[in-house]
């Protein structure tokens, strides 16, 4: 098993990939691979973005002490009691519109750094909710909330398994847990062990979301949106896993794993380059949430479209390009300037057509 870390920039390009043994925590992944791949380029101040598996604060000294900042995502219900108590209490909050709302507050905190030496953090803590982060949590927790509603109103009328009861256990209350169990819990024992003040607290969390930050004079609408980026660049990494096959991997030796890898960054790195100059052609329309990476042509459109792209021999030395009625290939080589002459060409005419293809972006 592996795991693999990206780093891009803020147009989704990539910068660099590495590969970690399946069992390490992505948090562990973090100092090693931006110390090989990224401490060592000559460039300005940057900010890391990235979610909540590297919210370690080893790993955000090692960014500080390098002259970088940081907007990372940070789990809520992992929080000390405090924090929580402050992040849903409705104090603070600016209504932006009926279905956004946020607040922000300026937070000191003693942590260890890489070294394990204590030392204070000055970081921005951004809370938020939004009605669409609301309905999706509803919506995964839906059939599970359903099942424990019907079992409280009608415990004889359930049978549920083991695996059930395991996921429910965090809503038992401990000082009357039934210790009888077995691969079914008998339904009737169950309305007496349900707490419904946990499982209200577990669903006050709905719709929250927290997000820590070393540039404490952002704006937190402009953190906010920063963060909301990387989705953008999670949806490339999708993209690796799957329309370019980066897993899973067939080969077992470093040399080969990293080899394939960078081959697979390569691919990567080209269908970026289309997509980033197919968004700035102006040939497809702005979305309203500023412009997607996949706007107009998703990366396995792309794949798909260039892979219909031949130039067929024919007789007398002469050839001729294939598939250029198809919308997606012609959306492609006009973002490019591409024009491809409805004729049949020599050799010498496809050498200058490759030489006159501009792939600045």
């Amino acid at each position: 098993m592996l795991v693999m870390g990206l780093f891009m920039d803020d147009e989704g390009l990539p910068i660099s990939i590495e590969s970690f043994p399946g069992n390490t925590l992505d948090c562990n992944t973090f100092k090693p691979a931006i110390s090989k791949s990224i401490d060592g380029l000559d460039y300005a101040r940057f900010i890391m973005i990235s979610d909540r598996g590297m919210c370690n604060y080893q790993n955000v000294y090692h960014l500080l002490d390098q002259n970088n900042g940081y907007i990372l995502a940070k789990s809520l219900r992992k929080s000390a009691a405090d924090e929580q108590e402050w992040a849903y209490s409705d104090e603070g909050f600016i209504q932006a519109n009926k279905d956004f709302k946020y607040k922000s507050r300026i937070k000191k905190r003693i942590v260890k750094d890489e070294n394990g030496q204590k030392r204070t953090i000055t970081e921005n803590v951004i809370v938020y909710w939004s009605r669409k982060f609301y309905e999706r949590d509803l919506h995964e927790n839906a059939s599970f909330l359903e099942t424990l509603e019907k079992i409280l109103k009608n415990p004889k009328g359930f049978r549920i398994t083991d695996i059930q009861e395991r996921r429910m256990r965090q809503f038992f209350k401990g000082d009357i847990l039934n210790s009888e169990t077995g691969e079914v819990v008998e339904s009737s024992k169950l309305r007496a062990l349900l707490d419904k003040e946990k499982l209200e607290e577990f669903k006050k969390h709905f719709g929250f979301y927290q997000i820590i930050t070393s540039e404490i004079n952002m704006p937190p609408l402009e953190v906010i949106e920063k963060y909301h980026g990387l989705s953008r660049i999670e949806d490339q990494f999708r993209v690796m896993k799957s329309n370019l096959e980066t897993r899973p991997v067939y080969v077992r030796t470093r040399e080969h794993i990293e080899a394939h890898l960078l081959i697979c960054l390569i691919a990567l790195t080209m269908i970026r380059m289309i997509q980033c100059k197919i968004c700035r052609s102006g040939l497809v329309p702005k979305s309203d949430d500023v412009i997607l990476w996949s706007m107009g042509l998703p990366a396995y459109r792309i794949q798909k479209a260039l892979n219909k792209w031949k130039v067929e021999l024919l007789a007398d030395d002469l050839y001729r390009f294939t598939e250029l009625d198809d919308p997606d290939l012609k959306l492609i080589l006009d973002a490019f300037s591409i024009k491809i002459p409805a004729k049949l060409l020599h050799k010498t005419d496809l050498k200058s057509q490759i030489k006159n293809i501009n792939m600045d972006i």
